[in-house]
């Protein structure tokens, strides 16, 4: 099989991140994704515990076939969340699968800053989802599989600030995501 990794905070899951797991899903021809929950990002925070955040990945996720929640991170209780740490032990789960991880133009021009970045390319395929046209820099621009990313407005940041200040999120996440975080209270603060 070929199984891309989506890592992320998802704090919370938006209709964003379906739609750009959709589009790579037929633009590459994986036969799923495993929508990885950050547990201990190594550069940023999270605003929500991590059970939080998979109950609302769970909610977001329940009518995708193709889709999967990959909670190795937690399993794994690594100090710092690095991809290749990750990857590796993904390999070990899935030794006869083609992995392919999946990042996001910024992150991919900063590659070159993360722990052990030649690693990534031993133990997967990359796919960049493109932003901008033109060539993206980065040392490693000719080993990855580049996929045209449409351009989604919406961000986990503005729903969290849009939920303090009591604006509606709706058609920003899935219905299910937002019954979750009104039932509980969540980013209210």
């Amino acid at each position: 099989m070929k199984i891309g990794i989506f890592g992320g905070r998802f704090d919370p899951v938006h209709i964003g991140h379906l739609i750009l797991a959709q589009d790579v899903i037929e633009r590459t021809g994986l036969d799923k994704i495993l929508f990885l929950l950050s547990y201990s990002p190594p550069h940023k925070d999270v605003s929500l515990s991590f059970e939080n955040r998979h109950l609302l990945l769970q909610a977001a996720l329940s009518s995708f076939e193709r889709f999967e929640i990959c909670t190795i991170e937690k399993d794994l209780a690594l100090e710092k969340s690095y991809t290749v740490k990750i990857l590796s032990a993904l390999k070990k789960n899935y030794p006869d699968d083609e992995l392919f991880f999946i990042m996001g133009e910024d992150q991919f021009e900063r590659l070159n800053t993360w722990y052990m970045p030649e690693k990534l390319f031993e133990l997967s395929k990359v796919i960049v989802l493109k932003r901008h046209e033109g060539k993206v820099t980065s040392p490693f621009s000719e080993k990855v599989m580049y996929v045209n990313k449409r351009i989604i407005e919406i961000s986990s940041t503005e729903i969290r600030e849009r939920i303090k200040r009591g604006l509606s999120i709706t058609c920003m996440v899935p219905f299910e995501v937002e019954r979750l975080i009104k039932e509980k209270g969540f980013y209210r603060r």
